[in-house]
């Protein structure tokens, strides 16, 4: 039986943007702009996906300058407000401590219209030992990692890299 206590890492943000603007920079991000090496955690340096990562379902392999992979699907999108994917096959030293990662953006609109986008990535460890050592090393790893990856997207969003033709 899975566990189903999980660490969860926060990240919070507010873009100068538009929730439209805002969704599609984060959703249609190339993962090697955003993630670059941070502490523990090896930049990425591709995916083997062709086309747009825009709908439930989709599936693609991730992969790290250090030469690991993993294996990432599209749970949910909710266009402009939501979506959610599960990482999982790491091959990384990861595969010794979590089952699974579930994350999920969620896209708000504030008072004076930016958009506040709300990250929550939640690993699974797979055992109460896994558990201390996630908390205590990868947690702060990590939430360094998304962080960066967050103002890169914040960036991209506030910048209007995306043209509209390309929006979701």
């Amino acid at each position: 039986m899975e566990k189903t206590n999980f660490v969860q890492v926060k990240v919070i943000m507010t873009v100068n943007a538009s929730k439209k603007e805002t969704f599609n920079a984060a959703i249609q991000s190339d993962l090697s702009d955003i993630f670059k090496k941070h502490g523990i955690l090896p930049s990425v340096t591709g995916t083997d996906l062709k086309g747009t990562w825009t709908q439930a379902g989709l599936s693609r392999t991730i992969f790290f300058e250090d030469k690991t992979q993993v294996f990432e699907t599209l749970t949910c999108v909710e266009p402009h407000s939501f979506f959610s994917y599960r990482v999982e096959n790491f091959t990384s030293s990861l595969k010794y401590m979590v089952s699974k990662i579930e994350g999920n953006w969620t896209f708000t609109t504030t008072d004076n219209n930016q958009t506040k986008i709300e990250w929550n990535y939640n690993l699974f460890p797979k055992n109460k030992v896994s558990e201390l050592f996630v908390n205590s090393i990868v947690k702060k790893s990590m939430k360094g990692y998304l962080t960066n990856a967050l103002n890169t997207v914040k960036q991209n969003a506030e910048n209007k890299i995306m043209s509209p033709e390309q929006f979701i």
